[in-house]
């Protein structure tokens, strides 16, 4: 019936032409379902290195606390088996290195550890020379280590001994491929010297948890000043004028002994921090006759420690 209305040569193109575009049709739906998937996947950015925890160590980002340490005396060392590296040294610096620093620097030293995003970025140990801060050299890390880098992320570790701090510098050149590197004559002498200094003390060490039960259970609350209504004075008007709360300005004022020099200190005490301090900024108002007042009747309500 369609032989009257299309001529037979045309039915075949218009046939072809439909099988052409039906099979571009299930080949770029198998390329959706087939392909794609696999270049998505292509170009996801790789998954950060796991840092495995180091039981007893706990990184700046980590917040696993410290087990109770009490602290200890170090005995003076010789400064010659710190800077010759040797296999169980740097074994040990490995060990801190994971706890302390990969977080920030990578497992690799490569500055992109999962903690990497920020401004500047850590330092990736296998930069060149010229592009360390410092120096790959053994006095310039154990000074990074000890001192911290200013304008950087780069913390003191000066907490480690020096033992800790020395097995993290060999780790660091052998991470850098600087393995051994020494410094110069004078960088190197000066190095020993300050390894061969008198022994360390270290210092106790508590979770910080407990740090904070400590605290609370010591923090006494000041009595809040208390302000009678019938109090006629002039210096009780000017505090139900100008204080809004009473026990944070107890605290505050208790907190610090300057303002007790008079009422000029009491000024510079209380002004920039009011209403945070328990002072409304009405005080800004004050004459001095009426600083003087409030100061003879803070000094009665809030006797000396």
């Amino acid at each position: 019936m369609i032989e009257k209305y299309v001529v037979f040569e045309e039915l075949k193109r218009m046939i072809s032409t439909l099988v052409v575009i039906v099979g571009c049709l299930i080949i770029a739906a198998l390329f959706g379902i087939l392909v794609v998937p696999g270049l998505r996947n292509a170009n996801k950015p790789a998954a950060p290195t796991a840092v495995s925890p180091v039981t007893g160590q706990t990184g700046w980002l980590d917040p696993t606390e410290f087990p109770v340490q009490k602290g200890r005396l170090i005995p003076p060392v010789d400064p010659a088996t710190l800077i010759k590296p040797s296999e169980e040294l740097t074994g040990f610096g490995k060990k801190l290195y994971e706890a302390d620093c990969a977080t920030c620097h990578g497992i690799l030293g490569r500055g992109d550890g999962p903690a990497s995003n920020i401004n500047p970025r850590p330092r990736d140990f296998k930069a060149a020379e010229s592009d360390w801060t410092y120096g790959p050299d053994m006095p310039d890390i154990y000074k990074s280590l000890s001192e911290g880098i200013p304008g950087t992320s780069m913390v003191s570790f000066d907490y480690l001994t020096k033992r800790e701090r020395m097995a993290l510098v060999h780790y660091v050149q052998v991470l850098g491929g600087y393995p051994g590197k020494a410094g110069s004559a004078v960088a190197m002498q000066a190095l020993s010297k300050e390894l061969a200094a008198p022994g360390e003390k270290t210092n106790n060490k508590i979770p910080v948890s407990m740090a904070i039960e400590k605290l609370e259970s010591e923090f006494t609350p000041s009595a809040p000043i208390v302000i009678s209504e019938d109090d006629p004075g002039p210096g009780a008007a000017i505090l139900r004028r100008t204080m809004m709360d009473g026990a944070r300005a107890a605290q505050v004022l208790r907190a610090s002994e300057s303002w007790r020099s008079g009422p000029d200190e009491l000024a510079r005490s209380v002004l920039p921090d009011a209403p945070t301090n328990g002072f409304s900024k009405k005080v800004a108002t004050l004459k001095p006759s009426e600083w003087q007042a409030l100061y003879d009747e803070l000094m009665k309500r809030i006797p000396v420690h």
